[in-house]
């Protein structure tokens, strides 16, 4: 974008004649709630005009300016007509949308119904629910698989928690574990992922033992044999572990551990996902400290370090910041457990490579790979860094960028990549932070791409923030403020002969607040 285009789209002229449309537009949505009354006070439909004012609704859904009002509506229209006959109806209208409309609208609509319909949906309309659902797993859209997640979980808590564990199993796990282990589409598979991981979060907050249980064994079958690059891969058995405990996997303790750590070390991987898997290591050496189990990890344990240490010079922060974490609590249990001697170990041919067996009187012991002399001189390295601390500043940011406040940039960032530009917009107003705000807006050559994805009172307070910055004559006094010290440090000359000396001009004309200054430095420039 050019001066002259950030110049007449960001003029207060502009900002206003904007500002004055959304309070138009804000009128408008006023008035069409008045629509409303009619549906709240109406008698039960009969199934014609329940079925044409639903798709009327359905359609209303695609556009931006409808949608709210739609979704409102259509709450009202399946909450004063309930009856089982009706919800076939439904079901019927959602299996054939009107127009293909969007596949996040659909599934909210589901959302809906199953909330209002509860328990009193039958085991088959649950299934032809999913069976809707299903056709939208292709779908890469961040906000479909977020909706999916919800309503999955949303159909759990409403009306599968209450049934037979082997329903529960066959309805919520076994079509998604289907799709995950199948080598199917990779998009379909990161959808069944990132749902299942939803699932498993409520399954732990509701403590359903009885289903972890029946599903634990398959999805360690599919956790070692699979490798899916998203964070809910390593999520999954994050809620399974939190619930169950690792000590209860027996023989697959070492497996787990091993996997757990090809993934971190396999850079072709998401960031996200990698930190995901150290999440999960941290969360084992927690259950590991607080337990009186006897491991036998022999110099796996030195090889898990040794991973973590690697991973605290990433180029990601957010995978430093984990591994850094994960690394401090299996350095605590470093300490914890006696590794240099273990009788009777579970499984040791589950990790070759990482445990020697020696023949001897007694029926055989196992020792780790490596001297004792240097075991524990190793053991006293890690005491002191955990005495002092010191592991935590080893990070080498040698490589890295540093910026302001730069967690909320990359978190404002991470949200407009899915979707969520209204959490963007918001998180960087509450912040306060003008140049953040400022770089964002940027990324749009077209604000009205920005705009069109927020509410109107959201609008309004962004516009009036854009109007404040620009009366301050904030940017003008910073960049002022910038050649000013190039100026003192003797590089004048590179601002001469260059579109520099226009803007100079201009701003002198315009008679800003930065006026003196930029006189000043103008003058210096010649």
């Amino acid at each position: 974008m050019s001066l002259e285009e950030f110049d007449a789209f960001t003029s207060l002229k502009a900002l206003r004649d904007l500002k004055k449309q959304i309070e138009a537009k804000a009128q408008v949505d006023q008035k069409s709630k008045a629509a409303l009354q009619y549906i709240q006070k109406a008698q039960p439909l009969s199934q014609y005009d329940l079925r044409i004012q639903f798709q009327h609704w359905l359609a209303k859904l695609g556009d931006l300016s409808t949608k709210q009002i739609a979704y409102t509506n259509i709450f009202q229209l399946v909450q004063q007509n309930q009856s089982q006959p009706n919800l076939q109806l439904l079901i019927t209208c959602l299996q054939t949308p009107i127009n293909g409309k969007g596949s996040e609208s659909i599934i909210k609509t589901i959302n809906i119904i199953v909330g209002i319909y509860g328990d009193t949906i039958s085991v088959t309309d649950i299934y032809k629910f999913i069976e809707i659902m299903l056709k939208y797993f292709n779908d890469s859209n961040n906000n479909v698989q977020m909706a999916i997640s919800e309503c999955w979980s949303n159909i759990y808590i409403k009306n599968i928690s209450k049934k037979p564990v082997q329903q529960r199993v066959l309805l919520m796990y076994s079509t998604l574990s289907q799709l995950i282990g199948s080598g199917g589409s990779r998009q379909t598979q990161e959808t069944a992922t990132i749902v299942l991981s939803q699932l498993f979060e409520t399954l732990t907050t509701a403590q359903d033992l009885s289903f972890i249980k029946d599903v634990v064994k398959d999805y360690l079958g599919i956790y070692l044999k699979q490798q899916i690059d998203h964070s809910g891969f390593y999520t999954i058995m994050f809620y399974i572990l939190k619930t169950l405990q690792i000590q209860s996997f027996t023989s697959q303790q070492i497996q787990v551990i091993d996997k757990t750590l090809q993934g971190i070390n396999n850079q072709k991987l998401n960031y996200r996902t990698r930190v995901g898997a150290l999440n999960l290591m941290k969360l084992i050496a927690t259950q590991y400290q607080n337990s009186n189990f006897k491991i036998a990890l022999g110099n796996l344990h030195e090889q898990v370090i040794i991973v973590l240490e690697d991973s605290t010079r990433d180029r990601v922060i957010a995978v430093q910041n984990a591994a850094r974490t994960a690394l401090k609590e299996w350095m605590r249990l470093k300490l914890q457990v006696d590794c240099e001697l273990i009788p009777n170990p579970v499984s040791l041919d589950q990790s070759p490579g990482f445990l020697k067996k020696q023949s001897g009187s007694g029926g055989g012991q196992v020792y780790v790979n490596q001297k004792i002399s240097n075991q524990q001189q190793f053991k006293q390295d890690i005491k002191q860094a955990l005495i002092e601390d010191q592991f935590e500043n080893t990070v080498d940011y040698s490589n890295i960028v540093h910026e302001p406040n730069l967690n909320v940039w990359q978190k404002a960032m991470r949200l407009q990549q899915d979707g969520l530009l209204e959490d963007a917009v918001e998180l960087l107003l509450h912040e306060g932070d003008d140049l953040y705000l400022i770089r964002f807006l940027m990324s749009y050559k077209n604000y009205s791409q920005l705009f069109d994805h927020l509410s109107n009172s959201l609008a309004l307070r962004l516009i009036d923030t854009l109007i404040l910055i620009l009366e301050s004559d904030f940017l003008n006094i910073l960049c002022l403020d910038f050649i000013q010290q190039f100026i003192d440090c003797g590089l004048g000359d590179w601002f001469k002969d260059t579109d520099f000396t226009d803007y100079l001009e201009y701003n002198t004309e315009q008679n800003l607040p930065s006026t003196p200054l930029c006189k000043k430095v103008r003058d210096q420039l010649k």
